[in-house]
């Protein structure tokens, strides 16, 4: 205990001296309030309980049964009173359950933590443990500046630094393909592709999507378009879906061009890392190369209009304003301006896996 005196400590400051404090007493509404807003505060917290956790290996070890604190610690190299504290909190979450005496077990969120699971998010925890995570110290710098925090963080832009840190860039793509395999069957199954005979898609990753579009409609010839290191991945992910007898893989750059001549052009999570003239020039190219009567399809989250229903994408906004050279989520009227400035005239929008949406572009 301090032995200091008050007057050493400031005790003799009245407290409707000290900032942002009244002489009355908090109403309990106030209270709550303040509560919620200490929650949202200490998201960082949670972040990266959950990030150590994953890096541990702690959910793998938890998908055979129960397992206590000490076989866990055990496992992982932790300090047990450390690693249970961490715990106690995800128990408190619902991460995991706990149980006596001190032991734990995922919970259907823990599992999301698990590589091979429906819906996976382990890459994404460990993602913003790592990469995503230095650039958000900088985000004031981002607010004043308009310019992204992570290249204050690292000297440069996203895609040179996975390019200069392979371990990083893997966990980047395998987080990308966590998120397109929660939302590419939904695009498959809710878009009616009977007109279509080739379908292209843009920048297309290690062809998650692609492969589940090609799966649904078995009249489809595919291409998948990517830059070489990517597009060096996607043989396997189209031969493991059993359709790499109708899809070729062209490796390239879309700021060059994208290859011509089919009728359907998709863009699922490419415009929303680039600005409006580029996004409209990605757009563009995509006009130049489609046939007549085809159509382009851009897929991406959509800012809902109620507040309360788009947090989600607000948050993912904020990722994009932090890590990204004028990249956002936008609305559909945004989408549809894009489209315009493009050639294209927008065409129906269909909701799919929340929060995404297929929005339609169609030539002239």
């Amino acid at each position: 205990m301090s032995t200091m005196s008050g007057q050493a400590r400031g005790g003799s400051r009245a407290p409707a001296d000290v900032p942002g404090r009244g002489t009355a007493e908090p109403t309990q509404e106030e209270r709550a309030a303040a509560a919620a807003v200490l929650r949202m505060i200490w998201g960082l917290h949670v972040s990266r309980a959950l990030y150590a956790v994953t890096a541990l290996g702690v959910p793998e070890r938890l998908a055979g049964g129960p397992a206590s604190c000490a076989e866990l610690a055990a496992h992982s190299g932790a300090h047990e009173p450390s690693l249970y504290r961490v715990l106690r909190l995800l128990a408190a979450l619902g991460v995991v359950s706990e149980g006596p005496p001190r032991s734990f077990s995922l919970t259907i969120l823990g599992n999301r933590l698990l590589p091979d699971a429906p819906a996976s998010m382990r890459s994404w925890a460990l993602l913003h443990g790592t990469v995503a995570g230095p650039p958000f110290e900088h985000i004031l710098h981002t607010i004043r500046t308009g310019q992204p925090a992570l290249d204050a963080a690292y000297g440069m832009g996203l895609f040179e630094y996975l390019t200069q840190h392979p371990r990083d860039a893997a966990v980047f793509d395998v987080a990308m393909m966590e998120r397109t395999a929660a939302f590419a069957p939904s695009v498959a199954g809710g878009y009616d592709f009977s007109d279509v005979r080739t379908v292209v898609d843009v920048g297309g990753g290690r062809g998650t999507l692609l492969a589940a579009i090609l799966r649904a409609h078995g009249h489809l010839q595919g291409t998948l378009f990517e830059l070489p290191a990517v597009a060096a991945g996607a043989s396997a992910v189209l031969a493991d879906a059993g359709v790499a007898d109708r899809c070729q893989v062209i490796a390239g750059d879309f700021s060059d061009g994208v290859p011509e001549g089919a009728d359907c052009y998709v863009l699922a999570n490419v415009l929303h890392d680039w600005d409006d003239a580029r996004a409209a020039a990605i757009l563009a190219s995509c006009r130049k190369a489609v046939t007549r009567h085809g159509r382009v399809l851009i897929v991406e989250r959509l800012i809902p209009d109620d507040p309360a229903e788009a947090v989600a994408v607000l948050l993912s906004d904020i990722n994009m304003l932090v890590l990204s050279p004028g990249g956002r989520e936008r609305t559909n009227t945004e989408y549809g301006d894009l489209l315009r400035a493009a050639g294209l005239r927008p065409g129906v929008i269909r909701p799919v896996a929340l929060p995404y949406g297929i929005i339609e572009g169609l030539p002239g």
